[in-house]
Formats: structure tokens, C-alpha cells, sequence
């Protein structure tokens, strides 16, 4: 068994992007609850509206990365306004329900067949990142701490993320 390989993939998977939008996330979840004692599943929605907006502005329509960056925050402060307006009276246990039900509505939309030309589908969108790469200001190669190594695109990534 190599514990190097092991070790080196859990620390990478640990930094790495994946671990960054999960904090993101959390960090929402935990500011909302801290302040409101409300517990509030919306966030996943509005993460998902948001990167929905991005991929589909860029890969689908064409649009600029910083269109869609700036459509995807539209829609999701658009879903929150939506969503926060309505809910403002409710019990915390209903709140939960209520944002759940809208998450799992973004969920169904976006992986519905109807909208597979749109959105992609199950499969999602990809091959739209070229001009977020084309900013990248770290050279060929690889960066990382003893066992942890990204490449060049991998790092830009993390550091953007964290």
C-alpha cells in the first residue's frame, strides 16, 4: 500500500476546489443561522442558480465569463428576493421546508430533459473555462508542499477559490 499517493490525494482533496465551494457553503449556512437561528437550505439553490447562469451565459449563449458572473449573482439575488419576501413570517421549521422545496425545484429544472439543449441535462456543462484559464497568472509547471502537488490551471483554481 502507498500511504505517500494516500496521504499526498487527501491532503490535495482537502485544499483543493471541491473543498472550497463546500466552505463557501457553509460559511452561508453559518452566517445565516448565526444571525437568524433559522435554518436556511436556500443556499443550495442559489449556488446552483448562480453556477447554472455562468456555465449556461458562457457556454450556451456565448456571452463573456464576466456576463455570466454577473447573470449568475443576478439570479440568484432574483431566486433569494423571490424566495425571502414570502418567507419572511415563517417558523423555522417551515422556512426549511419552504427553501428545501425551492432547491430541489432549481434541481428538477435543471436536470429536466426539456431543458437538456440549455443546461446539459444529468451531464451539466462543460468546456467554458477557457477564458477564466486565459488569467491565470502562474506559469506551466507544477505548485504545491511535499506531497501535495497541483498543476498550473489546478492552483489558479484554489487560489481563486479559497
Amino acid at each position: 500500500m502507498n500511504w505517500e499517493f494516500i496521504v499526498g490525494r487527501s491532503l490535495a482533496s482537502a485544499f483543493g476546489a471541491d473543498a472550497a465551494v463546500f466552505a463557501l457553503a457553509a460559511i452561508g449556512l453559518n452566517l445565516h443561522f448565526g444571525y437568524t437561528g433559522l435554518l436556511n437550505f436556500g443556499q443550495v439553490g442559489f449556488m446552483a442558480l448562480g453556477a447554472y447562469g455562468i456555465s449556461v451565459t458562457v457556454a450556451t449563449l456565448g456571452f463573456s465569463l464576466w456576463w455570466g458572473l454577473a447573470l449568475g449573482a443576478a439570479l440568484s439575488v432574483t431566486l433569494a428576493l423571490l424566495l425571502g419576501l414570502p418567507t419572511l413570517r415563517l417558523r423555522a421549521d417551515y422556512l426549511a421546508i419552504v427553501t428545501i422545496a425551492a432547491s430541489e425545484i432549481v434541481r428538477f429544472v435543471a436536470r429536466s430533459v426539456s431543458m437538456r439543449e440549455i443546461t446539459g441535462g444529468s451531464f451539466g456543462l462543460s468546456d467554458f473555462a477557457d477564458e477564466f484559464y486565459a488569467i491565470n497568472p502562474f506559469p506551466g509547471g507544477s505548485y504545491g508542499l511535499g506531497l501535495v502537488q497541483y498543476s498550473a490551471r489546478g492552483f489558479w483554481v484554489i487560489t481563486v477559490g479559497w
